[in-house]
């Protein structure tokens, strides 16, 4: 299906502000408690009051949503939707696990965890028609993540997790420039941002020496560059974040052994770095980030000439 026909031109581009920022902030937070609400209930009350209250949660944000939209608070609305979607999923599963579907396994995985995900895709999808809120595009790259990480357990290999997340990011991130491409590029935001985090995160769960460690740090630099090339600012937060990561490790663990071959090092590999040289590392890491935002402020200006 063409990207044009599945989601509609007409995006809502929320604008960052300190409203929109409660409203983001609101909705987490209320995710968050009524998740644990349902659960507790659930635990008390049993499954088939756990799909009760789950229904009870998914027509409240949804109605919430639909007022909002009414009252022409379009962001406030989306977010309701995402919860929505959300709550919907969880009502789904709720119900099948009351009818005793998820009994059945197949090499410790769920087969029926499939209709949980293919009916919040849908969701999604059909919420996008509604509400055009890019938020509500972020169920859809995390149930696929999930989706094929659960999957692939069934086969039980070394690092299969690790290895389907970074061909799940890899996927995610082509299908972002897709989307950015077909002029929906508010809907490619979250697309980026969880191809950006199953890639990476994928890399950081197989690494295991100061070498990989290495790889890391040059993989951070090349998301800073990604982010100069698709224009897309998450990859230079998930690069700021590996760079920080990177510095952590070595200065806190793969130093303890480099240390010795460090100008200001202490001579001795057993003892790790002292206080100060840890500060002093991360100093430098900062001013490197820095610098690498000075470079995107110059490689932005030519763009613009």
């Amino acid at each position: 299906m063409e990207v044009e026909r599945l989601l509609p031109a007409d995006a809502l581009r929320p604008r960052w502000s300190s409203a929109s920022a409660l409203v983001y902030l609101g909705g987490l937070v209320a995710l968050l408690a009524t998740s644990a609400l349902l659960g507790i209930l659930g635990g008390d009350h049993g499954d088939w009051a756990l799909v009760g209250y789950s229904v009870l949660a998914t027509a409240g944000a949804l109605i919430l949503a639909l007022a909002l939209e009414q009252s022409d608070r379009a962001v406030a609305a989306g977010v309701l939707a995402t919860l929505a979607v959300i709550f919907f999923a969880v009502l789904v599963a709720a119900a099948e696990n009351a009818i005793g579907i998820f009994d059945f396994n197949l090499d410790d995985y769920q087969p029926a965890t499939l209709v949980v995900e293919a009916l919040t895709i849908a969701a999604s999808l059909l919420a996008l028609r509604r509400f055009r809120a890019p938020l509500l595009v972020l169920p859809i790259p995390v149930t696929i993540w999930i989706t094929v990480v659960d999957l692939g357990s069934i086969g039980s290999w070394g690092d299969a997790g690790e290895v389907l997340s970074v061909l799940v990011g890899l996927a995610l991130i082509a299908a972002g420039v897709v989307v950015d491409r077909a002029d929906r590029d508010p809907y490619g935001l979250w697309l980026h941002v969880v191809g950006g985090i199953a890639f990476g995160g994928g890399v950081l769960g197989l690494v295991g020496s100061d070498v990989a460690w290495v790889l890391v740090g040059l993989l951070s630099l090349a998301y800073v560059a990604v982010a100069y090339l698709l224009a897309r600012s998450s990859y230079a937060v998930l690069g700021t974040i590996g760079i920080l990561a990177t510095t952590t490790y070595f200065t806190l663990d793969g130093f303890s052994v480099l240390g010795a071959f460090l100008p200001f090092g202490s001579g001795q590999v057993d003892q790790g770095l002292d206080p100060w040289q840890i500060a002093l590392s991360f100093a430098a890491a900062g001013l490197l980030i820095v610098l690498l935002g000075i470079v995107e402020e110059r490689v932005t200006a030519l763009r613009r000439r």
